[in-house]
């Protein structure tokens, strides 16, 4: 019976005892309005047995397996018939094992009846029947009352018409032989034994089939009646979980007692020692919501909008009497709470737009909230695209809560994923959980349930609505609304926006950056932290060598204000002070058009004195420490490298460091498919005419390109294109002198032997290899008497010109370049061999190696070779004066280090950003040097005046 408020489902007392006559069975309640007997409850009324015994035999009728449940069913209503007395309980347990079967224990009653019913079969007599049983521990009283209760549930299942008299009765199953194949006569030794293996394994492989197939079917029927006494087992392992919270163990005597599988279901639980499970069988919890689903509760939780399934889903739980049985599966939101899917379809589907639908409402919204996004991504101000609550009143106000379709013909019944009775009421746990009970309303438009087909079912032609919860239903919504209104769904620009956002033009955040190279993408993307943060400049491989540091700097006139006013924020309060108003300040700035092609720092420094009235002011802004301020990221370019087909190679916003990485792959990239520009192995100019630069086509964009002759790494002559001027001038210089040495073989010859003196001044500059200094010396004297301070030959005519000079120069330079060596080799040893255990020692040898190290003969300027002698000699002299003032040596020391440092660090910077050094930042090294001169040894005298104080007002045009 059903209640609409109270479910009768409590379990009754255990199997056993015999069966009650018909006279016996007790009368039934009057009825009530409110009770209702299920079409289950009046087919169990006419049983006169125990309603557990009733439902079970109504259920194998179902399943199709009477025959062994009334065996098993009758087994459970007497006393076990295996006898364990205690002065044999190992033989009987051992003889026992015979009927054992490990999954279930009910099986092993059908193994008992099985084997006892083939002994009767082969006429044993009485007698012999009974030392039978006492051979396996059998009682034969308890085994003749087992069959007249069997007979007796047999008889009552006929006459009530669950089965025919030929199915009541159990017949032993036949032990299936193994069949040999067929066709084997021609077969060798080898292939008979392999085909003897596998008729075994498909032999086993069917017994094992059939078995399986028949366990599902008995241990489902028997669920029905059982359904209190199943159990899980708990994490710990050591006992089960059972229902209401009890907990119990599997008895000892049992065959599942060592397995222990995770759901099993008992036979009873007795309570001893502890609560105890007597057999008990291995389940599967599918089954209990297959089999009992009046009695399972479902609980949601976790809805949430699903794109891939195009649906609100939710987890759903199954429980039976407060065990879970199933933990978690997806189920369809809609079916469970039609507003709340509703409402979730519409923020994940529609305002998040997480979906792929393709009408035409959509492609619009989702392109327009785009456009309008990216205004905000550019002004960096989520101040005008209107909130997500704006668009869910929108989409709220014009869905429906239910689409109801014109017509629908057929079975309706709810998805088996639901696992809902077609009256199901909802009860609100939490905010999150809904708790789902089967309750129905026992009225006349109200189908029961027959508990055993599951949920009601309705036939006909009917108009169901439908929650709009998923891709499908809204579709076929819009389709019949649109008919009468097209554009019921499109979002306006007044819609999604909060202001006007006239600020945000394109002038001032532009769709593409431009320089000498072309036009290259901008992105905007305002979410801080994030990698893409600011705006994103991409690039393609082939130019990245050929991008100005400083240009980058003054990203976009949008965002330039902000950048402008950070870096104003970072300056010393005094200094600050003049840019107030800073508003005021950037506008007059900017008006003032600075060169965007420099550095953005000097020329706002210059402007901040120029403001003052005062251009002294400069000497007290640190530009070094102000340009080494660290600005949020998106105050800087986010550069992304892709190569010719758009994939990414990298991605940052230090371009010295990309430079660095993908440098050489870019000046490679870059002379792809340009073989037409360059030659190899060029023994003569007959190149005709070298333009500065050229212009190609590579893809859809224009390069500038500039020629070059190269020397290569086998000492082959080559014209080659580069990327960057800077690049092409070095190369060209090296691959001019290479070449005109082709055509000045004969003075080659004679140079390579070794200028005037070289061997004696070898030996004094022992700290480098006589190969090494032959060579460096080699490439200076070709360096000045080819080049010198000549411009570079680009043409045949130049180039025969210079071969001319270089002839007439060559001697001249070998002759002085031998009298600077010679004298810079005698002041070297002289120096070395004062050196020994002077204080000044360490710090000397250090200054000797900086200025004579390998490949200083070609790295030193030509101006300098006179002075490097008197650098030597003035060490020698400082070591002399150096005990009557240390402290004044060590002072003026100091003042040295600190211009070296200056110098060093400059030189460095520009270096990692890879930016050329200037011919000023060169000479002031050289400065340095002669400021050793001038304060250690003033004898000696300097070319022209100098002094820290000098130095340093130099350093500030210098740098």
């Amino acid at each position: 019976m059903q209640n609409t408020k109270i479910h009768y489902n409590m379990p009754s007392e255990p199997l056993s005892g015999s069966l009650p006559l018909h006279s016996d069975k007790p009368s039934l309640p009057e009825p009530r309005n409110r009770y209702r007997l299920t079409k289950l409850g009046e087919q169990m009324a006419r049983l006169p047995i125990d309603p557990k015994v009733a439902r079970i035999l109504l259920a194998a009728q179902k399943h199709d397996c009477m025959a062994e449940i009334l065996v098993i069913v009758s087994a459970l209503s007497i006393q076990d018939p295996r006898e364990r007395p205690l002065e044999a309980r190992e033989a009987a347990q051992k003889a026992h094992e015979r009927f054992t079967d490990k999954q279930s224990d009910f099986l092993a009653y059908l193994n008992i009846w099985d084997s006892f019913q083939r002994e009767r079969d082969k006429g044993l007599s009485n007698k012999q029947l009974v030392q039978w049983c006492r051979q396996y521990f059998l009682s034969h009283l308890r085994m003749r009352e087992w069959r007249e209760l069997h007979h007796q549930l047999a008889d009552i299942a006929v006459e009530m018409g669950l089965t025919t008299k030929e199915q009541a009765f159990r017949r032993p199953p036949a032990q299936e032989q193994l069949r040999p194949s067929e066709n084997t006569g021609d077969q060798d030794l080898s292939a008979k034994l392999k085909q003897k293996q596998l008729d075994k394994k498909q032999h086993r492989a069917h017994i094992r089939a059939a078995k399986e197939a028949g366990y599902e079917q008995i241990h489902r029927t028997l669920l029905t009646g059982l359904i209190a006494n199943v159990g899980m087992k708990s994490p710990d392992g050591h006992d089960y979980t059972g229902a209401r919270g009890s907990h119990f163990h599997l008895f000892p005597a049992s065959a599942l007692f060592k397995s222990k599988p995770k759901w099993v279901m008992a036979a009873e639980l007795t309570e001893t020692t502890r609560l105890y499970a007597r057999d008990v069988a291995a389940i599967q919890p599918e089954w209990i919501e297959q089999e009992a689903p009046h009695l399972v509760r479902y609980h949601y939780f976790e809805p949430h909008w699903e794109q891939k399934r195009g649906e609100v889903v939710a987890s759903e739980r199954v429980t039976l009497y407060g065990l879970t049985v199933l933990p978690r599966r997806p189920v369809a939101y809609g079916k469970v709470a039609p507003e709340e899917a509703r409402e979730i379809f519409i923020r994940g589907a529609l305002v998040a737009q997480e979906c792929n639908l393709q009408t035409a409402f959509f492609i619009h919204n989702k392109k327009l909230i785009k456009e309008i996004s990216e205004l905000e991504h550019k002004s960096r101000k989520q101040d005008v695209l209107v909130d997500e609550e704006a668009l869910f009143e929108f989409y709220n106000q014009r869905l429906p809560q239910f689409y109801e379709p014109s017509e629908t013909v057929g079975r309706v019944s709810l998805p088996d994923n639901t696992g809902l009775s077609e009256n199901t009421s909802q009860i609100p746990v939490s905010d999150k959980t809904k708790t789902v009970s089967r309750t129905c309303q026992p009225d006349n438009s109200t189908p029961v349930s027959d508990g055993l087909s599951g949920s009601p079912k309705h036939t006909g032609r009917l108009k169901k609505p439908l929650p709009i919860a998923d891709i499908r239903t809204f579709q076929s919504w819009l389709k019949t609304a649109e008919r009468d209104n097209p554009r019921l769904l499109f979002l306006t620009r007044e819609d999604l926006m909060q202001h006007a956002a006239a600020h945000i033009t394109e002038a001032q955040f532009p769709h593409h950056w431009q320089n000498a190279d072309g036009k290259f993408k901008l992105s905007y993307r305002f979410e801080p932290h994030h990698p893409l943060d600011g705006v994103t400049l991409t690039l393609p491989l082939t130019v990245l060598n050929r991008l100005h540091a400083p240009a980058l700097e003054w990203l976009v006139p949008g965002m330039l204000r902000e950048k402008l006013q950070l870096l104003i924020k970072a300056l010393p309060k005094q200094i600050r002070r003049i840019c107030v108003p800073v508003p005021d300040f950037i506008t007059k700035f900017l008006e003032s058009n600075p060169n965007r092609q420099e550095p953005m720092i000097p020329q706002l420094a210059r402007f901040i004195a120029k403001t003052a009235g005062d251009m002294r002011l400069l000497e007290q802004i640190d530009q070094d420490e102000w340009s080494a301020f660290k600005l949020p990221e998106h105050c800087y370019f986010n550069l992304r490298i892709i190569d010719d087909g758009g994939q990414e190679l990298a991605t940052g916003r230090d371009l010295a460091k990309l430079q660095q990485e993908l440098g050489q792959a870019a000046a490679v990239t870059f002379r792809d498919n340009t073989q037409e520009f360059e030659r190899d192995n060029l023994t003569n100019w007959d190149i005709g005419t070298l333009p500065e630069s050229i212009k190609f086509a590579r893809g859809k964009q224009q390069l500038t390109g500039y020629l070059a002759l190269q020397k290569e790494k086998n000492n082959t002559i080559a014209l080659r294109l580069f990327d960057t001027p800077e690049a092409a001038e070095q190369a060209h210089r090296q691959g001019v002198i290479a070449l005109m040495q082709l055509q000045l073989k004969e003075h080659m010859k004679d140079l390579n032997k070794g200028i005037p003196g070289f061997t004696q001044a070898a030996m004094l500059l022992k700290h480098i290899s006589a190969d090494t200094l032959r060579d460096d010396l080699t490439a200076a004297v070709c360096d000045r008497a080819f080049i010198g301070d000549d411009e570079l030959p680009r043409s045949e005519k130049a180039f025969k010109e210079q071969i001319k000079r270089a002839r007439s120069r060559l001697p001249a330079v070998k002759e002085a370049l031998s009298r600077y060596l010679q004298d810079t080799a005698a002041a070297y040893a002289e120096l070395n061999g004062k050196l020994g255990k002077h204080p000044l020692t360490h710090l000397l040898r250090e200054r000797t190696q900086t200025l004579l190290s390998a490949g200083f003969a070609n790295s030193t300027p030509w101006s300098q070779w006179p002075r490097l002698p008197v650098y030597l000699k003035a060490m020698t002299l400082r070591m002399e004066k150096y005990s009557a003032n240390p402290a004044r040596d060590a002072a003026r020391e100091a003042d040295i280090q600190e211009l070296e440092q200056m110098w060093q660090e400059k030189t460095d910077g520009l270096l990692k950003q890879n930016q050329p050094v200037s011919d000023g930042l060169k000479m002031f090294k050289w400065q340095i040097e002669e400021l050793r001169v001038s304060l250690f040894a003033q004898e000696l005298k300097t070319p022209s005046p100098v002094s820290v104080k000098r130095l340093l007002k130099e350093w500030e045009n210098v740098k």
